[in-house]
């Protein structure tokens, strides 16, 4: 390869798992059409056109192709070397929020930075970061994991620098996600069992330390275990949620049909698009919406268990339990079956951070899976591919 930024050039054509990107492709174009039946009603309220929010999505969904394909087709090799580049990078951009002048804070939350009138969230993009970063770290260092403070200590005080800076964003939800993406991460690495008692140990009182003494997340807690409790605040927008998904029935309202979605959930566009989805394609909605992920992560776990090597098997395995855990966590806050958090619903929920940080996720995933098709390809007699190990 050359000194330069280089592209992964497999034999023959494009390579890669088709069903994998065309999984991706209709998730996209479900998602687009999702936030438009969700979003209009509210941007007409708000004095907006009615396409408001679908066309801003769109207009942000060419700087994510973008990332999509140098993620896809970018030398994992070259970015191996480029990994401290890459962190130090992401690690800037976390503390932008806190910056003058660019730093955007809302609610008493500085989580944003931006100028004229356009904002970025860098927590976004910190989460395919350091699964990029673990996943290279940890496969350099397989050989001495054994060896908790040379081996386990210093990728594990990168990654508790980046969650203190989140939290100090006021951002509980995204620091406890990177926290279960690090524990993930070690976990796949054959970190010894040790290190896990001692993080249970102090993580989690400092976690339910964190809740009790935040009166925001404490009733968000007790709004979810008492879904009765104060329904005219935090708990509005999940009961409004709940009454928009019993109110779909079997087949739903129709897609554009949907009326608790304007009346009952303030900015349904953002973490609650999927009570509009289910208002309007009822339960053969969600059903389908379950289908298409379990397919589409079924492509990805598929290729991490198919990568030629350690680094890519780690990487693949990390972003796909990213794009997993966050979708879970999402419908599960809009279904009533976890605690009220920020987490937006990958490729649905309005939001470009969140739309830049998939798309490069998956952008990954997919030169993953070029990566055993090369293998394959270069491993097979006569030109031909090559069984996979699945």
């Amino acid at each position: 390869m050359n000194g330069g930024f280089a592209m992964e050039r497999p034999s023959g054509r494009i390579g890669g798992d088709p069903s994998l990107l065309g999984a991706l492709l209709l998730i996209v174009g479900v998602g687009l059409a999702s936030l438009y039946s969700a979003s209009y009603g509210y941007a007409m309220s708000l004095g907006k056109p009615a396409a408001y929010f679908a066309v801003r999505q769109c207009v942000w969904l060419i700087p994510a192709a973008c990332i999509f394909c140098v993620g896809a087709f970018a030398s994992l090799d070259y970015v191996q070397r480029a990994i401290g580049f890459v962190v130090l990078g992401s690690m800037l951009l976390l503390l932008l929020p806190f910056a003058p002048v660019i730093g955007i804070s809302k609610n008493g939350a500085p989580r944003w930075f931006g100028f004229a009138g356009q904002m970025f969230q860098p927590s976004e993009l910190f989460k395919p970061v350091l699964v990029l970063y673990l996943a290279h770290i940890l496969s350099k260092k397989a050989e001495r994991l054994g060896d908790v403070v040379n081996g386990v200590i210093p990728p594990l005080l990168l990654s508790a620098a980046g969650v203190l800076i989140v939290l100090a964003q006021n951002d509980f939800s995204t620091a406890l996600l990177l926290v279960i993406l690090a524990v993930i991460m070690f976990w796949i690495a054959d970190v010894p069992l040790v290190f896990f008692a001692a993080l249970a140990s102090i993580g989690v009182p400092l976690i339910s330390l964190s809740v009790l003494t935040s009166d925001y997340r404490l009733r968000r807690v007790l709004g979810f275990l008492a879904p009765g409790y104060d329904p005219a605040d935090l708990s509005y927008q999940v009961n409004g949620s709940l009454r928009a998904i019993r109110s779909g029935g079997v087949w739903g309202k129709g897609l554009g049909q949907g009326t608790l979605k304007i009346r009952s959930i303030p900015e349904v566009q953002s973490d609650f698009v999927f009570s509009a989805w289910a208002e309007e394609t009822g339960f053969a909605g969600i059903l389908a919406f379950t289908a298409l992920w379990t397919f589409f992560l079924w492509r990805a776990f598929r290729a991490a268990f198919s990568a030629p090597d350690a680094f890519r098997s780690h990487l693949a395995f990390g972003l796909a339990c990213y794009l997993a855990i966050q979708t879970l966590i999402n419908v599960m806050v809009v279904s009533g079956a976890a605690p009220a958090t920020g987490i937006p619903l990958p490729f649905f929920s309005s939001g470009g951070s969140s739309l830049i940080s998939v798309a490069l996720a998956s952008g990954l995933l997919f030169n993953v899976s070029r990566s055993a098709v090369s293998r394959a390809a270069v491993g097979a007699p006569g030109g031909e591919r090559a069984e996979r190990h699945v």
